[in-house]
């Protein structure tokens, strides 16, 4: 199935029915027919999406919806390819398949996915990955791939994910992390792992180490070597050659969570 947008909501558009697990069951006509809903208006899906079969064996979503809501949201299997911008929640508790962004994305994309991956070509915003305000857990598994930039808290609260950066992060990256992994290309901002329980947090820039972290050794981990040609093999990623074989400082943390975390920091 393939949707295009042919107009721009005036307010935010909540999209949870734009999901293979539900339009893959339906001929176009009945497509059209999908409730969203426009601010507290329900709505067609055919009053902002032009729907048509796709060429590709997967769900095909056009145009710059930045003011859309939840695509992808519980999704369990299938493919949907966005060529565009997207808003928030995108993939919101999704536990399958496979999401792909050629654009940017809006802030809190994934809260409580549980499985499946998602890939942003472009920059992503606040809130990534993150527990929302009351909770102790975020997501818990899955792969999150953002090739750009992204700003606040990303994988606040995470546990048993890998999410990776190509470009710089903002503040909080990682606090409170219960498990997973984070890789950055960029500078990172302050506050890096405040608070995480375990997991690991590998930078490639300048980091600004808490003073309850504690320097343990420089070292080459193995792990990485396959990490990095993943990384080449899966993204469009552009890294130095030389973090492949290189070496790594090792910091333990946080102290106030008996310093079970690990900090990863490339030796230039």
């Amino acid at each position: 199935m393939k949707l295009k947008l042919h107009t721009q909501p005036e307010v935010p558009l909540e999209a949870e029915s734009i999901t293979p697990d539900v339009l893959n069951k339906l001929k176009p006509k009945e497509v059209e027919k999908v409730k969203l809903f426009h601010g507290n208006r329900e709505v067609n899906l055919g009053d902002f999406f032009n729907v048509s079969k796709s060429k590709l064996d997967l769900l095909e979503v056009e145009g710059d919806m930045f003011k859309i809501k939840y695509i992808g949201a519980n999704m369990s299997s299938g493919e949907i390819l966005i060529n565009g911008n997207i808003g928030p929640h995108l993939g919101s508790a999704m536990t399958g398949g496979f999401i792909k962004v050629n654009g940017d994305a809006g802030d809190w994309i994934a809260p409580e996915m549980s499985g499946g991956r998602i890939h942003i070509t472009g920059n992503g915003g606040h809130c990534i990955a993150s527990a929302y305000r009351g909770a102790s857990t975020g997501v818990s598994g899955g792969e999150i791939i953002i090739e750009g930039n992204v700003k606040n808290e990303l994988g606040h609260g995470m546990s048993n994910a890998t999410i990776i950066v190509g470009g710089m992060c903002g503040d909080f990256t990682g606090v409170n992390l219960n498990s997973g992994t984070i890789l950055t290309f960029g500078e990172m901002g302050i506050r890096t792992g405040a608070g995480m329980k375990r997991g690991t947090i590998i930078c490639m820039d300048n980091l600004e180490i808490l003073p309850t972290f504690s320097y343990d050794c420089l070292y080459s981990p193995i792990y990485l070597k396959l990490f990095f040609r993943y990384i080449r093999d899966k993204t469009k990623i552009k890294f130095d050659e030389k973090f492949i074989d290189g070496k790594f400082h090792r910091w333990s943390g946080d102290a106030i969570e008996m310093n079970r975390g690990e900090l990863l920091v490339f030796s230039a």
